[in-house]
């Protein structure tokens, strides 16, 4: 492989690495989400108003 083409490969890999990696961390942020609202819909007496957990 010549140099420009080796660039261009080893960038387009760095590319798919950081989408992969990026839809992995929203995937792991919305099941925390629904996770937090079923703890919240199971036990409300540990909310307050706005949905912040009381200490």
């Amino acid at each position: 492989m010549t140099g420009p083409t080796k660039a261009v490969v080893i960038i387009a890999l760095a590319v798919i690495v950081m989408v992969s990696l990026n839809i992995a961390m929203w995937r792991r942020m919305r099941a925390g989400l629904v996770a937090a609202k079923a703890d919240q819909a199971a036990n409300p007496a540990l909310f307050d108003q706005d949905g912040a957990r009381i200490p």
